[in-house]
């Protein structure tokens, strides 16, 4: 279930700020074992089928790829393209399509959302576009009401959506206090479309995605049988399962985008580079805010700002049903951090936050921090080559499964009949693991430096296979 409680910016990590930061200088050969160290471990305990992701620094790509399953049914490996619905990275997005029409003079900040969304009763207070940018409207969010929650399967617009909280009494006097609404986003993608004669979909496709080759970021389509996007899941009683269906008009301008890594990245740096708005919009977006009283929130517009290892970071999250996303940029060095996952049950959150650390030459902590400074079992060429080749499993009943390993690069990867391929990591003692089960174990059987069948363990089930010509 889409909670605005899951829908709240990156928490920053904290760093005292310095003008003598230290840049990150990690290389790739260094950086990219000990990421896909924590990307792996990240799957195995929170069981999340699969996580694409990009660390990149300048023109230096650090990490760049995917592990586990797009789709668990069809064991369809993901890649860095592959496709994830980004829940509320989508509020930075919109935020930026309203300093666009900020800029034009279409909007002002300060303008009351009575202008743009007459038909939403106000009980007579004065909401700014300002205080839906920056959640401190203390109009309530719609994804915490019951009634809501009971029409996922149906198409609604955003008339409809906000009509949910539309009787509700004010979370707290506008301008007094921040509270994360998801109501205030989609008020805020209809201003867009009153503004500037177009649908909200439309106008950023016009505006953003096609002028910035963004070619695999759009509007979410609420079905598909293409390949290319991920499937969502949740977890279930016993496992995995395919999450609840959400109809994406619901979410609209808070959080019905789709993309992919590389394409948030690429946004992440036009925004950053003036290519976007202004340099003078992109600052308000980036900085935080203020309540009426002066006091600073720790949000800005649709981004959230903070600081790690003495440099400023600009960051956002995403939940929505099937999926979770989390992304930080850091400025000073051009460096994005970006994962995306098709599991809501658990946040990206804190693995972006240490795939930032290790980029830093910082200690990672918490899940997955012991087995990155750790040794990692080191596969000789020899081992690796010997490996490399045909297997026929047998299963139960006494069908065979044709299952090949072979190199794509440097990486080890797995493939059975019709399905996609998989990376394998070493273990140790010609053991391997894959990331989407942690339970799954591949040993080999080594004879006069070839190995001559291999080992499935699955399930509880144990099932051999010869090698073949």
């Amino acid at each position: 279930m889409m909670r605005s409680s899951r829908l709240v910016g990156l928490a920053m990590l904290a760093g005292l700020s310095s003008a003598n930061a230290q840049r990150s200088t990690i290389t790739r050969d260094a950086f990219r074992p000990r990421a896909d160290s924590l990307v792996f471990t990240y799957l195995a305990e929170s069981r999340a089928p699969s996580a694409s992701f990009a660390v990149i620094r300048g023109n230096d790509t650090l990490a760049y790829g995917a592990h586990g399953l797009a789709n668990v049914d069809a064991w369809r490996a993901p890649t860095a393209t592959t496709i994830y619905e980004i829940g509320s990275i989508t509020k930075q997005f919109t935020a930026a399509a309203i300093m666009k029409l900020v800029e034009q003079g279409r909007v002002k900040l300060d303008d009351d959302l009575s202008k743009y969304v007459p038909q939403f009763p106000l009980q007579g207070k004065k909401v700014s576009i300002r205080q839906l940018l920056t959640h401190t409207s203390g109009i309530h969010s719609y994804t915490s009401s019951p009634a809501w929650a009971k029409t996922w399967n149906d198409e609604l617009s955003p008339d409809a959506v906000i009509r949910f909280v539309a009787a509700d009494t004010f979370d707290f006097a506008p301008g007094t206090a921040y509270r994360y609404s998801n109501t205030g986003y989609v008020l805020l993608g209809m201003v867009i479309e009153n503004a500037s004669g177009q649908k909200y979909a439309n106008y950023l496709d016009a505006r953003f995605f096609k002028p910035l080759g963004l070619r695999q970021t759009s509007y979410c389509p609420s079905k598909t049988s293409d390949p290319a996007f991920a499937l969502g899941y949740s977890k279930g009683p016993n496992g995995t399962v395919r999450a609840q269906y959400l109809h994406l008009s619901h979410p609209f301008s808070a959080g019905a985008l789709c993309s992919t890594v590389g394409d948030l990245v690429q946004w992440q740096r036009a925004l950053d580079g003036g290519m976007v708005v202004s340099p003078a919009s992109y600052t308000l977006m980036s900085t935080a805010a203020s309540l009426n009283n002066g006091g600073k929130i720790n949000y800005g517009f649709g981004l959230v700002p903070g600081v790690f290892n003495g440099h400023k970071t600009v960051s956002h999250s995403g939940g929505i049903p099937g999926f979770a996303t989390a992304a930080t940029y850091v400025p000073d060095d051009s460096l994005s951090v970006v994962v995306f996952t098709n599991f809501d049950g658990e946040s990206p959150q804190a693995l972006v936050q240490n795939l930032l650390r290790v980029a830093y030459g910082v200690a990672p902590v918490g899940r997955g921090a012991a087995v990155t400074q750790a040794a990692v079992p080191s596969l000789s060429t020899a081992d690796r080559d010997a490996i490399v080749g045909n297997y026929t499993l047998q299963l139960p009943g006494g069908q065979p499964l044709p299952l090949k390993f072979f190199l794509e690069g440097t990486r080890l990867m797995a493939q059975a009949q019709g399905q996609g391929a998989n990376e394998i990591r070493y273990l140790g003692n010609y053991v391997f693991g894959v990331a989407f089960d942690p339970a799954l174990r591949f040993t080999f059987t080594i004879d006069a430096g070839k190995a001559t069948k291999v080992t499935l363990l699955q399930g509880g089930a144990t099932i051999e296979g010869p090698r073949v010509p």
